[in-house]
């Protein structure tokens, strides 16, 4: 009897460590950062594909490092992994010229699988990058 209850806790705790997005709850992206004139993505971590049209929020907190680098972001989706398209026209400034601005994008009808934040730097300098994915609710 007890082999059977731990072989059922185990596997439950297997399948809820297998989904890095839950709904209402904000999952880290990857840390990283920039240098000088370079593009980065901020990513979630072991990311699933979502199923079904949700309401989402990406934010993005800057830190500048050193250094007066300009840095914009772009939210980008895709439905494979492999091929990105961008959310917005126009990249957000989260670094400018060492002025840091923490910023939140949010989607109402996000019916992509898969999401990411692209980080472009110009000038000189480092910023360093966190944020959060967050699934608010289905539509």
């Amino acid at each position: 009897m007890k082999k059977i209850i731990l072989f059922v806790v185990l596997l439950v705790v297997s399948c809820l460590g297998g989904f890095s997005q839950v709904l209402n709850t904000a999952v880290a992206f990857t840390g990283l950062s920039t240098t000088n004139v370079q593009t980065a993505y901020l990513v979630i971590p072991s990311a699933k594909a979502l199923t079904g049209n949700y309401t989402i929020a990406l934010t993005v907190v800057p830190v500048n490092t050193s250094g007066t680098a300009t840095v914009t972001a772009v939210p980008q989706a895709s439905f494979d992994g492999t091929v990105w398209v961008s959310l917005n026209t126009t990249a957000v400034t989260v670094n400018n010229a060492g002025t840091v601005i923490p910023y939140g994008f949010n989607y109402d009808t996000a019916a992509y699988k898969y999401y990411r934040v692209a980080l472009s730097s110009t000038g000189t300098g480092v910023t360093a990058f966190t944020g959060a994915f967050i699934i608010k609710k289905t539509v």
